[in-house]
């Protein structure tokens, strides 16, 4: 690759949702390793150098005002609905700028309209944090109804029976498929899942993406056990319990979120020995708080990196129980910190844990089984840390390898 080569990231932000976390970490490695590249995003929450807000586009909030009123699609899939119907940047902006390549990351939430993505005469590389790009307007498919509309198509005779209203999927889909009919692009997926959905994908069927995983930044890792023990006094943790975290805890009115909270409430209700406490980090809300069956501390979400790992350290366990995920980051983050994982068999969560080997993966969405899980990491902790720990610094997770891996995309692009 010439030394030349200037890189944009985009991604509507630069911190906040995991996906954005991701990102920014891919960002950090490459400047770290020498790469020409910068940020672009709608809006900038950390103080980096590397990163800045791009230009807007002026007839945004015209277009939004007067747009005909969104419609509304009444379904049983949780996950986030994304139209893309207008670009809250200016496209020219891109297409006048001296960057030779541009990779997109996360761009909803109206980041840039699908008619618009279409318009970057940059070479496109395109990293999938989710499945929105080879499905409609859902972020994932429905995976609790074994949606398959993606590999199939989007047509009224597919339509859900369990939805009603204007079916925006189709709609976002069609758009798809008209806007990027001609369209090159190079594809980048952190899990072998995302990877072989798009290959499977109607609007992509064939095509393949280089399976590159998110980074884990250097500061997680395993910490003494005095240390451990010292921080479990400050914060009036037990020091004879063992220990069970999870992370983004909220029950809403539908209580089949995609991160699983129901499945671990009743999983923990069925562990056997009752001598556990919680620790429950991220998001959360007061109705999952006191619906949990055992003691707890939840300190929210965590900003500080190196108290985020200290947390993941007095763990004994981390469950992760969500219906679907790409390449998990607090799962990535437990493991660089030597943390068996107890989880569910769906989506990239496999690329991270080995059954029985470094955690536990549970039968989708056997209750029962998930249970199991965290007996058995619990039961066998000092193997599996140890895996772990071998595990986050093989070859496949290692920093310097994984932007080679995008800069080899970036030259055949």
């Amino acid at each position: 690759m010439p030394k030349t080569m200037k890189i944009l990231i985009i991604s509507y932000s630069d911190a906040g949702e995991g996906g954005f976390i991701a990102v920014k970490r891919v960002l950090d490695a490459m400047v770290k390793n020498g790469v020409n590249v910068k940020m672009g995003v709608v809006e900038k929450r950390t103080n980096s150098p590397y990163v800045f807000e791009l230009p807007k586009n002026r007839n945004f909030e015209r277009q939004y005002a007067n747009r005909n009123k969104k419609h509304l699609l009444q379904t049983t899939n949780p996950i986030l609905h994304s139209i893309n119907k207008l670009s809250k940047i200016d496209v020219n902006y891109i297409n006048q700028s001296d960057f030779n390549i541009v990779n997109l990351h996360w761009i909803s939430a109206g980041t840039i309209s699908i008619e618009d993505v279409a318009k970057i005469k940059k070479p496109v590389v395109w990293t999938m944090h989710d499945s929105w790009l080879f499905s409609g307007a859902e972020h994932h498919p429905n995976i609790l109804e074994n949606d398959t509309r993606f590999e199939q198509g989007y047509y009224e005779n597919n339509f859900p029976t369990t939805s009603s209203g204007i079916d925006i999927c189709r709609q976002t889909w069609e758009r798809k498929r008209r806007a990027w009919k001609k369209c090159r692009f190079n594809f980048t997926s952190p899990s072998n899942y995302e990877a072989e959905c798009l290959n499977k994908s109607a609007l992509f069927k064939g095509k393949t993406a280089a399976v590159i995983p998110n980074i884990t930044p250097v500061n997680f890792k395993s910490l003494s056990l005095s240390t451990k023990n010292t921080l479990k006094k400050t914060l009036g943790i037990p020091l004879n319990k063992k220990i069970i975290g999870f992370g983004a805890a909220r029950i809403k009115s539908d209580t089949k979120s995609v991160k699983g909270e129901m499945f671990l409430l009743n999983a923990l209700k069925k562990l056997k020995d009752k001598n556990y406490f919680a620790i429950v980090f991220g998001a959360n809300d007061n109705k999952f708080s006191s619906m949990l069956p055992i003691e707890s501390f939840l300190p929210g979400k965590i900003l500080d990196i190196n108290l985020l790992c200290a947390i993941y350290n007095l763990l004994d366990v981390f469950v992760c129980p969500s219906t679907i995920e790409n390449l998990p980051l607090m799962c990535l983050e437990a493991m660089c910190c030597g943390v068996p994982i107890a989880a569910f068999k769906t989506g990239g969560i496999p690329d991270i844990v080995e059954h029985r080997k470094t955690g536990y993966l549970a039968n989708p969405f056997v209750v029962d089984d998930l249970a199991q899980g965290v007996e058995f990491c619990l039961a066998n902790k000092k193997e599996l840390s140890k895996k772990s720990l071998m595990r986050a610094k093989s070859d496949y997770f290692n920093e310097k390898k994984i932007v080679k891996k995008y800069l080899e995309v970036y030259k055949n692009s």
